[in-house]
């Protein structure tokens, strides 16, 4: 006996690379979230945070990404898979707009006002059927200059307030903040903890990705099943609605700006 099952599952778009928006004008450059995009720039005194555009932040971007590591090897700070610097804008480019097809997740840009300088980058990320409900904080990038600055925490508070803050405040009226980082990235762990997030423990084979092969940077292990591919634990941290609103995790990381 057969069964039917006529489910097709949708091939992730891939980038056009003569069309990497590159100078696409920003009114015109589609965001491609299922994740609202807030009204304005998020802002602290310090700190502004935007929706992620070509035109105004990839010039800065890539040469973070193209600089050489200021601690060795920082894996975590360069894209996966590769892990270390890039060679050319053209990787910055198609990173970027691989992030923007993924239509669950939606990028930002962090500024340091005082400077005017692009300090980093973090997303919100989502389950497209659950995005009315929760996000993870996630893609944190913050540039080596701007580390142990005011620049991570303002970040985190601009973007914890949107997705948590209720709808009248302005935010999305979510329940649920999550962050995960692979056992070994102590740092993230250190920072989710300094946002804070509470741990709630170690998710095993959290990520599933192809062999990198012996040139991999990344703590996977084989899969025993003869398939080649690799996964990943993850550590989870989560902030609530219930922590932020009801408990003063909202007021204790504002009393940090």
């Amino acid at each position: 006996m057969s069964y039917l099952n006529s489910q097709k599952i949708v091939p992730r778009p891939v980038p056009v690379l003569d069309n990497l928006h590159e100078t696409t004008p920003v009114e015109q450059y589609d965001l491609n979230s299922v994740l609202p995009a807030p009204k304005s720039p998020l802002q602290t005194a310090l700190v502004t945070v935007e929706p992620f555009i070509p035109v105004l932040h990839v010039d800065a971007l890539s040469q973070a990404f193209c600089a050489p590591p200021t601690s060795d090897p920082d894996i975590w700070f360069y894209p996966y898979p590769k892990g270390k610097p890039f060679e050319s804008k053209q990787e910055t480019l198609i990173y970027v707009e691989k992030q923007r097809l993924r239509a669950n997740l939606l990028t930002f840009a962090v500024t340091d006002r005082k400077s005017g300088d692009l300090a980093g980058i973090m997303s919100l990320g989502c389950d497209p059927a659950q995005a009315t409900l929760d996000v993870k904080l996630m893609g944190l990038k913050i540039f080596p200059k701007f580390r142990g600055t005011h620049v991570f925490i303002h970040g985190c508070y601009l973007l914890l307030s949107f997705a948590l803050d209720p709808v009248d405040e302005g935010g999305l009226g979510l329940v649920r903040v999550g962050w995960r980082t692979p056992p070994e990235n102590i740092q993230s762990q250190k920072a989710a903890e300094k946002a804070g997030l509470a741990r709630e423990g170690i998710m095993r084979c959290y990520e599933v990705s192809p062999n990198l092969g012996p040139s991999s940077p990344y703590p996977e292990v084989l899969v025993p099943d003869g398939s080649g591919r690799m996964t990943e634990d993850a550590v989870v941290y989560s902030v609530t609605c219930y922590d932020w609103l009801a408990e003063g995790k909202r007021d204790r990381l504002r009393k940090m700006l």
